[in-house]
């Protein structure tokens, strides 16, 4: 099928070489060999539990509840044990139907990450071929964002941010695929994966701005038949979340006050992430949050913000359809996580730097066409990001921290616990614990629930959660019980275990 050529579009098709392929595929294997690897020696942290829990709710049971958390334990949940409102629910299905097929396991967990870390790079090949018509820059580009930090670390954690991303650039690949030869169908494959990507995570709203602002950049092709067509998905979705909440619509109230609490910013916020996001989440990530050798870090960074300074730099390259996108998508992709999320966390940042690091590479693949010494320039900064990626994720699977800090912890718990007893700790103990009796995830210790557990765990994310004086003095109280009731019984870099003094354990070492 021939497609229609637009004015600045490349006439000729460069098909790339038997050698490129293999060197993709390479790139490829790496990727997986790095994600899989990781998946397997990275300690199970407390978000994974969390979602795991919810996921095996619905396989076990068929609805969205938590069978672990408290329902005052972490923020102010009511029913949480029934209802899950506190986050969007396509995840969780699709999570717990893959659970059906493989045991519940944090491993087989994150291997469905890796799974649409696949679907992500392939979706990358799909946008650059469409757009360039040059199969090696494609190639090149995707092979470059399979390789940066970003993509593997989210590709081997348990969380719906690679299933998020990759739904969203999925929709974005269908549209620049038909887009010349079939422009409905583009769009309404489009819609329906950007609907999957809004009701899987809240990040859904920047790949659906993503989408859009594409679409919009097409305007002349628009035609409003083809626009109610794409609505469709979008209505179906918001009628599936319409009936749940009807289910229940004082919890669904109550769990989104509770999340909107510190969450939600209002305009002066807002404008004060956009302009604090480059140095709070990006450099503090990259850099400021680590020492020593491992600063090198920001090396994956500057690779990414080069290759925009370069694309932007080049007036014919930001001439290009390719170039001109690209440009428009890290705009959007930088803006739009600033604006969605205020916590600076960086498990987004997939949703951002990817578009970054396909800017570099564009950047790369035309400096090595033009020659000079930029190219080893380029070239150069290329290789350095590349080994910090191999680098950085390969000392973490050297660490292999699932079995040096997460097997024993939970040995420890095991033989503390006494029958029938009841343990306070993170979901992610849920692995190995069980998700259910005797975990309970409260990290309050039973200020408002009255439980008084044997063992208590404390892990990186025991903090309050909730500002108000009433979440501050629970906290307190529990530290003071904590002190006064407990001791410590094991202790490593990822857990503070403590048992309670009346309860005959066997002595447990400190490490």
């Amino acid at each position: 099928m021939s497609a229609r050529v637009h004015p600045g579009e490349s006439e000729v098709f460069v098909p790339a070489s038997r050698a490129e392929w293999l060197s993709a595929g390479g790139a490829m294997l790496v990727f997986l060999a790095l994600s899989v690897a990781h998946s397997l020696t990275r300690c199970p942290w407390w978000d994974e539990g969390m979602y795991a829990d919810v996921a095996v709710s619905f396989r076990n049971f068929g609805h969205l509840g938590s069978s672990l958390v408290d329902p005052h334990g972490f923020l102010d949940w009511p029913a949480v044990h029934q209802y899950t409102y506190w986050q969007l629910p396509l995840y969780f299905i699709t999570l717990g139907t893959w659970f059906r097929l493989v045991p519940v396991t944090v491993v087989w967990m994150r291997l469905f990450s890796v799974m649409w870390g696949c679907i992500f790079v392939v979706s990358w090949f799909v946008v650059v071929r469409s757009l360039s018509r040059k199969e090696p820059l494609a190639l090149l580009v995707a092979s470059v964002v399979a390789l940066d930090y970003t993509s593997v670390l989210t590709a081997s954690d348990g969380r719906m941010d690679m299933m998020c991303a990759s739904l969203g650039l999925a929709g974005l690949a269908s549209y620049f695929w038909f887009r010349d030869s079939h422009w409905t169908r583009g769009l309404v494959l489009a819609a329906c994966f950007g609907a999957a990507s809004l009701f899987c995570h809240p990040m859904g709203v920047v790949t659906n701005v993503a989408i859009a602002s594409m679409v919009l950049l097409d305007w002349r092709r628009i035609k409003w038949g083809a626009l109610l067509a794409a609505s469709l998905p979008y209505l179906l979705g918001v009628a599936f979340c319409l009936y749940y909440i009807h289910q229940a619509p004082d919890v669904f109230l109550a769990q989104s006050r509770a999340m909107s609490r510190y969450r939600v910013s209002g305009l002066e916020e807002i404008l004060r992430n956009i302009f604090n996001d480059a140095s709070k989440r990006y450099i503090h990530y990259y850099y400021e949050n680590y020492t020593g050798i491992a600063k090198l870090k920001i090396a994956s960074l500057i690779f990414p913000v080069g290759g925009v300074v370069g694309l932007l730099a080049d007036p014919d390259l930001r001439s290009q359809p390719l170039g001109k996108r690209l440009l428009f998508l890290a705009c959007v992709a930088y803006v739009g996580v600033a604006v969605v999320d205020n916590q600076k966390f960086p498990h987004y940042l997939v949703f951002s730097v990817p578009v970054l690091t396909a800017c570099g590479a564009v950047w790369v693949y035309a400096r090595w066409q033009k020659g000079g010494w930029s190219r080893f320039l380029a070239c150069g900064l290329l290789v350095v990001s590349i080994g910090a990626t191999v680098g950085g994720v390969g000392y973490n699977i050297y660490k292999n921290e699932y079995r040096n800090l997460y097997h024993p912890a939970v040995a420890a718990i095991q033989s503390s616990l006494p029958p029938g007893g009841l343990v306070m700790g993170g979901s992610e103990l849920g692995f190995a614990l069980g998700f259910g009796p005797p975990l309970v995830d409260d990290r309050y210790l039973g200020y408002f629930s009255g439980k008084t557990p044997d063992v208590y765990v404390v892990n990186g994310f025991y903090f309050p959660m909730r500002r108000s004086p009433g979440s501050i003095h629970a906290w307190e109280s529990s530290l003071t019980t904590l002190r006064s009731r407990y001791h410590l019984s094991f202790e490593n870099q990822a857990y503070r275990i403590y048992v309670r003094n009346d309860v005959p354990v066997a002595l447990q070492p400190t490490n």
